[in-house]
């Protein structure tokens, strides 16, 4: 049942909305930004960009709900790990996908609450001091998002080093740092 869930974490996080609402506008969003939710915001605008999130987060949600259903210790991050990757190399969707930040949020959220809802105010408090300070002046360097993540990311490694989980999100964040860097040397 283990292997199942994994394989099952993988499914559901290849579901990408991001790709999904651009066929509903008549294009393909993989090809014109990333399609996961903020590239989903900068091409179709922000309704579009959170529900896009939204949905996402609700896919890391599930799988954090799944988890419990698990009857070995590698099973959680092995799930954790497996619908982030499924968001950022979608089976369905010729393995072409978002960051995985916001399944990233879902999955670690339903698990640790408050940690990552701390590291989320923390992530969206750099990002608008990034964002106010510097890329508005130098817009042609990393978004304000991505930096922001960086922090929430580093906050919610320590907070969960205190209350467990903290080998989990390592290895997700792994997964996220992979897809992140790769978007950056295509300067997405």
């Amino acid at each position: 049942m283990d292997f199942g869930l994994v394989l099952a974490a993988y499914l559901i996080g290849s579901f990408s909305f991001g790709r999904i609402a651009g066929w509903v506008r008549g294009f393909n969003l993989a090809e014109r930004d990333t399609p996961g939710a903020s590239g989903t915001f900068r091409q179709l605008g922000p309704a579009w960009g959170v529900a896009v999130a939204l949905l996402d987060i609700a896919k890391g949600v599930l799988v954090g709900f799944l988890s419990h259903y698990a009857d070995s210790s590698w099973v959680l991050p092995a799930m954790g790990m497996a619908v982030v990757a499924g968001h950022n190399w979608p089976l369905y969707f010729g393995f072409g996908g978002g960051g995985g930040i916001a399944p990233t949020i879902g999955f670690f959220a339903y698990l640790y609450p408050l940690e990552v809802g701390a590291g989320i105010v923390a992530a969206l408090g750099v990002a608008g001091l990034y964002w106010q300070l510097y890329w508005r002046t130098h817009p042609h360097l990393w978004y304000p998002i991505p930096v922001g993540a960086v922090a929430g990311y580093i906050y919610v490694l320590v907070a969960l080093s205190r209350v467990g989980g903290f080998w989990a999100f390592l290895l997700v964040s792994v997964v996220v740092a992979l897809r992140g860097l790769r978007m950056a040397s295509k300067g997405r």
